[in-house]
């Protein structure tokens, strides 16, 4: 049993199509059958009825997230009776940062003031490109104009939080393409930009295709410097927002905090126990084991030993812009590594508090190199 968390995380696993770069559970419509969207609300229900029978759920959660997949595609009337279930064991205020996840091909007026009438209040969604011929390549089912009319769709709906997400390092993508992306997404009110690499394994038919690492460090650079000079704090390393508009959600998983994930696959951490598990990452093999076995869906548990929560401390500081103190460089071959990384560029000392180190624009990037040297 775990102790009430604030941070709930909900994977909704169905997708219009299914993107052949994505490694999240997730199900294209010619993986679903009918009734499958039925039974998935059915057993989500019943599993935030065990969960909260056993007190996990924190009675005023501080962050709700509704990811995937593609929540936006469940009917606002579903989402209101899992959220009523919801409602049963904990009480979200006017303080709850409440996301959802959304595509461009998914999003309607009446839907999305449906959705903020329910409680949701930051709604983020997956642009990955505005060049059409760059959508076609990422398996993407919108195109730029419906991209664009979706963002302002969610404006008209009363979102006043949005984020969008973008990629980086597609094969063919020049620093123009960054820049005109970048310029066309902030001419919009967002408060929150994502901008991911584009990763692929090595037996992906893309792989040879994607760019080389100095391509990819120079958008990487070109993207920080747009993004600040439009007043967005480069807060994470994929991640820009502005003042006072930080991604509270993903702040807790990337500073140790606990969350509590419920659907098929969905991840949990108790920072207290030092433990994190795992749901099944199969639909019916989830909803069989909260239906049919009465019994909470986890795959698997692992607890934490000391040496994994220092390396993961050191991952996770070195995401973000805070960074790490002064006293976590304890030995000789740390404080030897840090010096090095300094005169590199790599890191800097804090210009906020001097008691602090952070990775450079050009330390994020290189985020491997610094974890591999000062963990």
């Amino acid at each position: 049993m775990f102790s009430p968390a604030s941070s709930l995380y909900f994977h909704f696993p169905f997708c219009e199509s299914k993107c052949h770069y994505c490694d999240f559970y997730s199900l294209g419509r010619e993986k679903t059958e009918a009734g499958d969207a039925d039974r998935f609300e059915v057993a989500l229900i019943r599993e935030i009825e065990l969960r909260g029978k056993r007190g996990e759920i924190a009675k005023v959660p501080d962050t709700i997230f509704l990811g995937g997949g593609t929540p936006s595609m469940t009917p606002p009337e579903s989402m209101e009776r899992i959220f009523r279930a919801l409602s049963e064991f904990c009480s979200p205020n006017e303080n709850t940062e409440w996301t959802m996840e959304a595509n461009p091909s998914s999003i309607s007026l009446e839907q999305f003031k449906a959705y903020r009438g329910l409680g949701i209040n930051r709604v983020s969604m997956g642009v990955q490109s505005l060049k059409n011929d760059h959508l076609l390549k990422l398996g993407r089912v919108h195109n730029e104009n419906a991209a664009l009319t979706a963002l302002d769709t969610l404006f008209s709906a009363g979102m006043t939080n949005v984020s969008t997400d973008l990629l980086c390092g597609v094969p063919g993508q020049t620093t123009d393409d960054l820049k005109d992306h970048l310029e066309r997404l902030t001419n919009f009110p967002i408060k929150h930009l994502s901008i991911y690499l584009l990763t692929l394994p090595s037996h992906h038919k893309m792989y040879p295709d994607l760019p080389k690492d100095d391509e990819q460090l120079k958008h990487l650079l070109f993207i920080d410097e747009f993004m600040r000079k439009k007043g967005f704090e480069h807060y994470e390393i994929s991640n820009f927002a502005k003042p006072g508009f930080r991604a509270r959600h993903n702040l807790a998983y990337w500073t140790g905090s606990s969350y509590l994930g419920f659907g098929p696959s969905a991840h949990s951490y108790s920072a207290e126990a030092r433990a994190r598990f795992k749901n099944l990452s199969s639909l019916h093999r989830w909803a069989d084991r909260l239906l049919v076995e009465n019994e909470l869906p986890v795959e698997w548990t692992e607890e934490l030993n000391d040496e994994q929560l220092d390396l993961e401390k050191w991952m996770l500081a070195l995401r973000l812009e805070t960074g790490f103190p002064v006293e976590w460089l304890k030995t000789p071959r740390q404080l030897e590594k840090s010096k090095h990384l300094l005169l590199e560029g790599l890191i800097e000392r804090h210009p906020a508090h001097a008691d602090r180190f952070r990775a450079t624009p050009r330390g994020f990037a290189l985020s491997d190199t610094l974890i591999r040297e000062l963990s």
